[in-house]
This record gives C-alpha cells, sequence and structure tokens, in this order.
C-alpha cells in the first residue's frame, strides 16, 4: 500500500518559527509605540540615549543597564515633574526631597511648556535630573555618595554688552528691525516707548530712520536676547523723537529730551496693527443703513481677532452688547476722557463694569459683531461727556523728571545722545539674536 503523506509534519514545524517571528514583531512595534508621539500617553515624550532599554514595555527598567542611560522628556502644558520622576519609578520620598533641594535654585512645580527636562539613570536607579531655566542656568539635581540628592546652578559663560542697533525702514519697523539685528522683543518695545508720538501702522514712511542703544545678552559669545532699551532715535516724516531710560526714586521710565515722560494720558491708538477705514465725520454715508449719519469715531480695519488694547488706565463703565455696536466696552479715565470699542468679537476674561485696567491691557479682540460690513474696531473718544475726534488729543505727559534728579538726568541723557551719535564707540548692528538657542 502506498504511504501517504503526513500532512501534520511540516505544520509542525512551520509553529514555532512563526511565533518566533510573530512575537518579534509584537516587541519592535510595542517599543516603536512608546517612543512615538503618537502614543496613547500623548502627555509623555521621551528621548533616549544609547543603551535603548528593552523595558520601555513596562517600567523603564532594564537587568542589563550597567552603563548610565539618558531619558529626555519634552513638557506639555499638563506635564509635571512628578509624573515624569513617577514613569521611571522613583520612589515618592525622593521625588519630595529633590522638589526640596531644588526650590531655592528653581521650583521643579513651575516647569515650562516645550523646554526639556533630562534625567540620568543608572542600574535603573535615578541619578541625576538636568534642566534649563534661564537663558544660561541650568538646574542640576544629583546624587551624592550617601544616597541624598543635592541640588545647584550650573551657568554657562556670558555677558551683557551694550550695542546701537540702526536702520532704515524699507518695508516696516518689525521687518527692518529684525534685519538690523534686533529681536521681536526690541522691535515691540520700540514701539512701545514712542506709541503716544507715533502710530506704526499709519504713520511709518519708507526712509524712516531709527537707532537703539539696547543691553545684549551674549552666552558663548553668542547673541541670544536684546535686554533693556536704554536709548532710542526715531525719524518719522522729518521729525525726530528721542528716548532716554531714567531711573528715578520711584521706578525706572522712558523721558525725551526735556526730561518730560513719554507716557501719556492715552495711546495714540488701541491697535498696534491696522489701517484706518472710516474718519471722524458729521456726515458720513452709512454702507448698511444706506443713508447720511454722523460718524463719532474712529473706524480700525484689522483681522478678526486682533487684540484691542486699552487707551489709558481707569475703570470700566459698560461692558456687554450694545445694539448696533455689538459687543461693547466703555472705559472712563482718570482726567474727564472716556474711550469706547465697538464690534468686538469676545469681549477679555475679567472686563466688566467696575473692573479696573492699566493703559495697554487686553480688553477684547476685533471682531464684526453688531451692524458691521466687516472685521474692524469702532473707537471713540469723549472728553467732558462731548464725543471728540481720536486723532486731535494732544495728551500731555503724565510725569518728568523731578528737580533733585535733573542733574543726573542730564548726565545719562548726554552720554545716551553721544552713543546713538557715535561720539562714544558700542558694538554696533550685531548679528541677528539667535532667539533658538535662548530656548
Amino acid at each position: 500500500m502506498t504511504e501517504l503523506p503526513n500532512r501534520d509534519t511540516p505544520k509542525n514545524h512551520f509553529r514555532p518559527a512563526l511565533i518566533a517571528a510573530l512575537a518579534g514583531i509584537s516587541f519592535f512595534l510595542t517599543v516603536f509605540f512608546l517612543l512615538s508621539p503618537e502614543a496613547s500617553d500623548k502627555s509623555l515624550n521621551i528621548a533616549l540615549s544609547e543603551p535603548l532599554s528593552p523595558a520601555l514595555s513596562g517600567s523603564l527598567k532594564s537587568p542589563q543597564a550597567e552603563r548610565t542611560s539618558r531619558y529626555d522628556f519634552r513638557l506639555s502644558e499638563s506635564d509635571t515633574f512628578y509624573h515624569f520622576m513617577s514613569v521611571l519609578n522613583v520612589p515618592g520620598a525622593e521625588i519630595q526631597e529633590i522638589l526640596e533641594r531644588a526650590r531655592p535654585v528653581y521650583d521643579l512645580k513651575q516647569l515650562k511648556k516645550d523646554s526639556v527636562l533630562r534625567a540620568f539613570t543608572k542600574q535603573d536607579r535615578l541619578e541625576r535630573i538636568e534642566y534649563k531655566f534661564g537663558d544660561y542656568e541650568t538646574l542640576i539635581a544629583e546624587r551624592e555618595e550617601g544616597g541624598s540628592f543635592r541640588a545647584f546652578s550650573s551657568e554657562l559663560p556670558h555677558e551683557m554688552k551694550e550695542t546701537l542697533i540702526s536702520g532704515t525702514i524699507e518695508n516696516s519697523l518689525y521687518e527692518d528691525g529684525l534685519k538690523a539685528g534686533a529681536d521681536a522683543q526690541a522691535v515691540m518695545e520700540l514701539s512701545d516707548i514712542f506709541a503716544w508720538d507715533i502710530d506704526f501702522a499709519s504713520d511709518i514712511r519708507k526712509g524712516d530712520t531709527f537707532k537703539i542703544v539696547s543691553q545684549v545678552l551674549y552666552v558663548e559669545g553668542v547673541p541670544v536676547r536684546t535686554g533693556r532699551i536704554l536709548g532710542a532715535e526715531m525719524v518719522n516724516g522729518g521729525k525726530k523723537y528721542s528716548a532716554v531710560y531714567f531711573e528715578g526714586k520711584e521706578s525706572g521710565s522712558y523721558y525725551d529730551s526735556d526730561g518730560k515722560s513719554l507716557r501719556r494720558t492715552l495711546l495714540k491708538s488701541p491697535l498696534r496693527f491696522r489701517r484706518i477705514t472710516s474718519y471722524f465725520s458729521r456726515g458720513r454715508f452709512h454702507p448698511i443703513l444706506k443713508k447720511y449719519r454722523p460718524h463719532h469715531g474712529i473706524d480700525y480695519g484689522a483681522p478678526s481677532g486682533t487684540p484691542v488694547e486699552s487707551a489709558g488706565s481707569g475703570r470700566v463703565a459698560y461692558a456687554g452688547w450694545k445694539k448696533g455696536y455689538g459687543n461693547f466696552v466703555e472705559i472712563r479715565h482718570n482726567n474727564n476722557y472716556s474711550t469706547a470699542y465697538g464690534h468686538l468679537s469676545r469681549i477679555a476674561k475679567g472686563i466688566r463694569k467696575g473692573s479696573k485696567v492699566d493703559q495697554g491691557d487686553l480688553i477684547g479682540n476685533v471682531g464684526s459683531t453688531g451692524i458691521s460690513t466687516g472685521p474692524h474696531l469702532h473707537y471713540e473718544v469723549k472728553l467732558a461727556g462731548r464725543l471728540i475726534n481720536p486723532l486731535s488729543i494732544k495728551a500731555v505727559p503724565d510725569r518728568a523728571v523731578s528737580r533733585n534728579d535733573a542733574r543726573r538726568f542730564a548726565s545719562v541723557k548726554e552720554e545716551i545722545r553721544r552713543k546713538l551719535s557715535g561720539e562714544i564707540s558700542i558694538a554696533s548692528n550685531p548679528a541677528p539674536v539667535n532667539t533658538a538657542s535662548s530656548k
């Protein structure tokens, strides 16, 4: 009789190989999943240095880890130091000890979003953590021989230098300021300094010039951040504006060459980036109502969501819906002035009747609520209850250098003048600040 082949024989040989292959694929996918930013625990983003611990699938323990392993945790908004330490199986008592030791240097309960917490383990025991919390400062907590932790700050070589940054406006202050070597913060500060005298959206012209004497922080020889502006000069439409930073008895502020504060009762405008689409008028043709009627304010065209700032300090007199104005805020100031803001997409949190606001505080965002043809801010100003043209305001300085400080101010002003003019030599137009290195 012919013997039939045994069908089970090849299957029995194939099964162990198949199981081994599936086990290998399963292990690879497990490791890949835990290293992926799309892992189920989206708040945890870990990068590991060699050697790669095979225990990522569980408690992060590695029976072969004789060398030091490094774990980089990139922080999300909801991450906490305790969470990361728990992932590394650090006992609660040690976590509390590290927090207490580190507090005089930096409070690890205040971890910043997108920063990196670095941890080092040896034989699956935490040995050291590093956290860069400043431009050049790093918190280090490391285990001592006795087992307890010590914490200290490590600083990279750094120095603050004075620098002269100057340029000519071809496109915008922001763009040309960055080209000249300033960072975004310095450009915004410059616009804040002259915000009461220059409208940086409508007054700036091609050919206007600027000069800044600023502190610049260098870390390991690389400029990373522009510090305080010590003095500035702008020529806008042929008119020169000057600013000197001076610290009196109360606090530091910016003054013009006559010692008068550059701060005014009201900002020149409540928006930074916009254009005027409709002026103050006694008889403007309304595009929706199709008739002539007074327009007792200024309309600023701006994208929906653009921040709207309070033009001056005071108290909110009204915040809510007001007929054709839509979302509307009115603020009474301490000098018979009041300002109003209409068509807001939303009113900022905390802005309600009776609440106190400071000049420059966010009160809402540009929108198109009420009777409106598109996103814009309707801005009104009243003086002693009477509507006036916002562009006609000639606000006075809120203070001046005191007589006791006059001589010292004159000395500071002269030094700044000589630096701006080049009579005193300082570094000029540095390479653009390396903002990435300061993170």
